[in-house]
């Protein structure tokens, strides 16, 4: 069964990853679990179900892991976009 810390997030760890202060990550989640609650979700106070932050932060469900190299990650899908957008151009 998983656990109450994998399955949601908290403030501070929003902090951390988004790289704000605890104000705007308590925010975000404010908002997070607003459009929860609007879709008849049941929320609590101050945690956010984790898939929907990495959906809504990443675009896509993956389970974040806090030892990854965002930075390089970012990079090298910077550079497969320019490689692919280099690609669709016709040559002169």
């Amino acid at each position: 069964m998983i656990s109450t810390k994998e399955a949601f997030i908290d403030a501070k760890e929003v902090s951390q990853i988004l790289g704000v202060g605890m104000t705007k990550a308590y925010a975000v989640i404010k908002a997070y679990n607003a459009e929860l609650d609007a879709q008849g979700y049941f929320t609590m106070r101050g945690k956010c179900p984790r898939k929907y932050f990495e959906q809504k932060i990443y675009g896509y469900a993956d389970y974040y892991d806090p030892g990854d190299d965002l930075t390089r990650k970012a990079g090298m899908v910077a550079e497969e976009s320019y490689n692919q957008t280099k690609e669709k151009v016709p040559s002169e």
